[in-house]
Parts: structure tokens; sequence; C-alpha cells
């Protein structure tokens, strides 16, 4: 029997968590690899670097992605859904082609985004979301046996780490809002004070 060799690559600890998952429930007729280019199935569990188009040829490749496609392509999907102020955001299992986040997908799995919620609290959830949908579809994407949708391609979906640069910068902000007996900037704490952040000058 010729095994399929299968590749899991990702930059974060939930990686580890899928990869023991795999180590331990392999089916017949497979085998992890640990050589990249040697793979024939490659599933990417937050993996940060883009793959080349060389690579894609030729073997079958599969991204948990954390945002809901195609509407939150990139990175930074849950800063971006609480900043758009999404009522739910969530995990896109799809397939991998040449363009950033524009493969069939799969599946969707949503959770809600709470009041309070910070990007950090929905990464949390995100990564127990990746690793229930991981053990769920592990071994239905590396026998093939799903059904995918292709979706459009929406040009104003893909979020870059650039844009959330820009966004960090809210010097014109603090500008348009500073003035003499005016209230200015605030946020509310999780408890429900409010804050404000210091003017752009002081009069």
């Amino acid at each position: 029997m010729c095994l399929k060799k299968v590749y899991i690559a990702s930059s974060r600890d939930i990686g580890d968590r899928c990869l023991s998952y795999a180590e331990n429930n392999m089916p017949e007729g497979y085998v992890l690899t640990n050589v990249m280019n040697d793979c024939d199935i490659f599933i990417s569990v937050m993996y940060d670097t883009l793959l080349k188009k060389s690579f894609l040829q030729g073997r079958k490749c599969y991204n948990f992605h954390p945002g809901i496609l195609p509407y939150y392509r990139g990175s930074g999907a849950f800063s971006w859904s609480i900043i758009n102020e999404e009522s739910k955001t969530g995990i896109t299992l799809h397939e991998i082609d040449e363009d950033i986040d524009t493969g069939p997908i799969i599946c969707i799995k949503d959770f809600e985004i709470s009041d309070n919620a910070t990007a950090y609290d929905l990464f949390l959830k995100g990564m127990e979301c990746i690793y229930d949908m991981f053990v769920e579809k592990f071994e239905t994407i590396l026998k093939g046996d799903y059904n995918s949708q292709k979706l459009p391609k929406l040009k104003s979906s893909l979020y870059t780490r650039k844009k959330m640069d820009q966004t960090k910068d809210i010097t014109k902000l603090v500008r348009a809002l500073t003035f003499p007996n005016k209230e200015g900037l605030y946020y509310y704490t999780s408890d429900g004070r409010k804050i404000y952040l210091e003017s752009f000058k002081e009069y």
C-alpha cells in the first residue's frame, strides 16, 4: 500500500494540539510527515506563511482560517469583526488556492461576540473552535469526503496587517475631537467605567 503523507503546519500552540490529535487518530493508509515538501496533503492550522503556487500543484491543501469567509480574508479578522460591530465571528475550513483565503469553503462554525469581548477573547474562543473542527473534519478532509462551495472573491474583504497598523494610529481622531470645554475621546471598561483619553494639546 502506498501511504499518503500528511503535513500539519502551524505558527501557534493550537497546531501542537491538532498534531497530537492526528498522531493518535491517523486513519489507515495515511501517515504524518515532518517534511513539508514531501507531503501529499497539507493542513494549515494558524500557519503564517503564504504558500507558493508551485507548492500547491499536485497536492491537496487545506486551511483553518480565523474568520468568516469570504467576508474576512487575510489577518486580524477577530479585531475587524469588533471594529465593524459584527454580532458573530468564526472559523472557516477551506481548500487553499493561489489567492489569499479564496479557496472553496468546506464548512464554517461561528460563535457570538459578546458586548465586552476583546480580540484576545475571540482568539481564545477561535482556537477552541479550530480544535473542535479539526477533530470533526480531520478524517473527512484526508479522504476528500466532503462537498465544498465556491464563493465570490470580494476585493473589499481582504484585511492586511498594514491596514491594521494604520487603524492603530488615532492621531487624527484625537485632533478632531480636541476642543475647549467639549467632551473628548473615551472608552468604557468591562465594568462600565468611562475612561477619557488625553487630549491632543492642553488649553
